[in-house]
């Protein structure tokens, strides 16, 4: 016995497993597509990533900027004192000598001056003897106000002020530049060729006009490369130019603030991972790229118009101490770019942005096996959630689904506010995929059990309907045949009038099955008719016609107690109006009511055009059948009369159809 049990058992088990293959074998599909999807990265899902850090990062910004830096901006209130851009290079020369009187730590310049300036009195002097050959005499004009840019470069010389160029790729602009590579140890992981660190090379650049260039104390570049999107995320913090290192602008203005002993770059077999000053750790990305830990919208750090500064409406104290970026905010002249925080902020301060973090050690990374670690959460919930799916119910499934979503929310906040970002969206969408698609796939499966057990019902509702009217069989043998061509004739009738007009919004597919189905039950009341009335070899006599009328009542209680059991269904309230009804005639004559019109059921009207026409072409012990063609002319005659004339005009047009019934159905080959 215990040999039979668990041969059973095992049994059941492998019943179970073929069951639950096709959701297995879905889940294990779908899971590879998602890793499919992951390692190429199509625009779309790559774009919803992107969305989904962006959303990150605003809940993540907001918190107190650093007021260590100051933005000197060139705005709608300097434009309006000192004229349209571009000032004379000594009026740039004077702000800078004011933010070195109030002490400013750094200055960082995000404007790129590449050519002289064409205002300084000296090229004026030049382009006017060019242009109208009349020489300008400037005998009585102090030197050091002939050339703007001598004064710029003087003011720039005096302070510590950084610089910004161009690197350029793939094309060459022979410009002799001064610029100001950085001193840096690389170190490499074991394995990794002497000649590789993995960051951006460029061929050219485009720098500032020499001699500014060779006054400034550092300069850096001010290349920010945005993501497929257009949005700015990342910047590279180096690059390697003609065997040198050069900083990013940002990174330049913060050594040039803080003076770090030492820079080192690390460099791994999957690229540059970090750069270290001192005793703060910078991680970096692909190519030496940094991840820009955005404080908020424009407006985060604080602005200065240009003008106050010139005019000393501002304090020292402001400024002392501070790090100040000159830049240009006023529409028409902002370098504008687009951030997960604000989709137009000036070029100044995504510069503010990154020396910001660099300088409180606020950063973001992707660890460096972030790759993988969500290619092993594709692979854990794709198949987890199929075999949940496979072994609980929809309920519990939801649950799961509810739960999954909240713990993989609540734990990529959290990692991303220590400034640790790892992508939910591939374990999430191996998830929801499994999810909706196994659903999906459970429902259609439903569906068709659901298919499967009502075409069983109704075969079972049919054989038992069968089995009912043949009860009448056994009472009456010459009705069996009539049954089944009288179903056939009132399907046929049925469909012919569907296209009518009149009948078009009743008749319909549901309509035409019930009747169908109900239509065996019509004679079913004969079964209370006594033996030697129900069959009598000769006509009925009026009092015996009068007893075999009753059939009609019988049937319609008969098919009222059933319908007390079951409820008013379709094809039992068919049935009852057809039991009841088929004798009634149209013009009231009938019975057993005698209704007239449209007081008659429809399906009784049907009913009793079938009936009649099976009663005139079948032959009976005291009289012969009659042919179609006069059984149909006895029922075109009884038009309006005893049947709804349009009932008898769709008859007209196809009652070679109730001929070809009765032969498929002849009692010689019924019974």
């Amino acid at each position: 016995m215990k040999v039979l049990r668990r041969l059973s058992s095992h049994v059941l088990s492998l019943k179970k497993i073929k069951d639950h293959t096709p959701v297995i074998l879905g889940g294990v599909a779908l899971t590879c597509a998602v890793i499919f999807l992951y390692l190429f990265q199509p625009v779309l899902l790559s774009t919803l990533d992107l969305k989904l850090y962006d959303t990150l990062l605003k809940s993540r910004s907001g918190r107190a900027a650093s007021n260590s830096i100051v933005i000197t901006d060139i705005d709608v209130k300097s434009l309006s004192q000192y004229g349209q851009w571009p000032w004379p290079r000594y009026r740039m020369a004077q702000l800078i000598n004011k933010l070195h009187e109030m002490g400013a730590l750094a200055v960082g310049v995000d404007i790129l001056f590449a050519e002289p300036d064409r205002s300084s009195l000296g090229n004026m002097q030049k382009t006017i003897l060019a242009d109208f050959n009349y020489a300008v005499d400037l005998a009585g004009v102090p030197r050091r106000y002939i050339d703007n840019d001598a004064l710029l470069a003087e003011a720039i010389k005096k302070g510590p002020v950084a610089l910004g160029y161009e690197f350029l790729f793939g094309e060459s602009i022979a410009k002799r530049c001064t610029l100001h590579p950085v001193s840096i140890l690389v170190r490499k992981e074991d394995g990794v060729s002497d000649s590789a660190n993995g960051l951006f090379k460029p061929s050219s650049v485009d720098c500032q006009y020499e001699p500014l260039a060779e006054a400034s104390s550092a300069s850096g570049f001010i290349n920010i490369q945005p993501d497929h999107d257009g949005v700015i995320r990342r910047v590279p913090l180096m690059m390697e130019y003609g065997d040198r290192f050069y900083a990013n602008f940002s990174l330049a203005v913060v050594l040039l603030a803080v003076k770090p002993d030492q820079l080192v770059l690390s460099i791994g077999k999957a690229g540059t991972e970090s750069l270290s000053m001192d005793s703060v750790e910078i991680p970096l990305e692909r190519k030496g790229s940094f991840l820009i830990p955005f404080q908020g919208r424009s407006g985060t750090y604080r602005h200065i118009s240009a003008f106050d500064i010139l005019n000393g409406v501002i304090e020292p104290r402001e400024i002392e101490g501070h790090i100040v970026l000159i830049g240009a905010t006023a529409p028409g002249l902002m370098d504008s770019r687009a951030t997960p925080t604000d989709p137009t902020m000036a070029g100044v301060e995504v510069h503010a942005n990154i020396i910001d973090a660099i300088l409180r050690g606020d950063f973001l990374m992707r660890p460096k096996a972030a790759s993988f670690y969500e290619l092993i959460a594709i692979v854990f919930f794709g198949l987890f959630s199929t075999i949940l799916f496979a072994r609980c119910k929809a309920l519990a499934n939801v649950g799961f689904f509810f739960l999954f979503t909240s713990f993989v929310l609540i734990l990529t906040i959290g990692l991303f506010r220590n400034g640790i970002y790892v992508s939910p969206l591939y374990p999430v969408l191996a998830y929801v995929s499994n999810f909706s698609f196994l659903s999906l796939l459970d429902f259609w499966r439903e569906e068709r059990r659901l298919k499967e057990k009502t075409k069983q019902q109704l075969a079972t509702q049919e054989a038992l309907l069968e089995a009912i009217a043949n009860i009448t069989e056994t009472r009456d043998p010459e009705t069996g045949g009539h049954i089944r061509r009288t179903r056939s004739y009132v399907k046929a009738l049925a469909e012919q009038i569907s296209n009518k007009p009149a009948f078009a919004d009743t008749v319909n597919k549901d309509f035409i099955e019930h009747l169908f189905m109900s239509a065996p039950l019509h004679d079913l009341g004969k079964v209370g008719v006594p033996d030697h009335i129900l069959l009598k070899p000769d006509r009925l006599t009026p009092d015996e016609f009068e007893e075999m009328k009753k059939h009609t009542h019988y049937g319609k209680r008969v098919i009222e107690a059933v319908q007390g059991k079951l409820g008013n269904t379709s094809f039992l309230r068919f049935a009852e109006e057809m039991a009841f009804s088929h004798h009634e005639h149209w013009d009231g004559t009938g019975y057993p009511n005698g209704l007239k019109g449209q007081e008659i059921p429809l399906s009784g009207r049907i009913m009793a055009l079938a009936d009649v026409y099976d009663a005139l072409i079948s032959g009976r012990p005291y009289r012969r059948g009659i042919s179609h063609k006069e059984a149909v002319e006895v029922i075109l005659a009884c038009r309006g009369t005893q049947f709804d004339p349009q009932l008898i005009d769709a008859f007209s047009e196809m009652h070679v159809t109730f001929q070809a019934i009765a032969k498929q159905f002849s009692d010689s080959e019924g019974s």
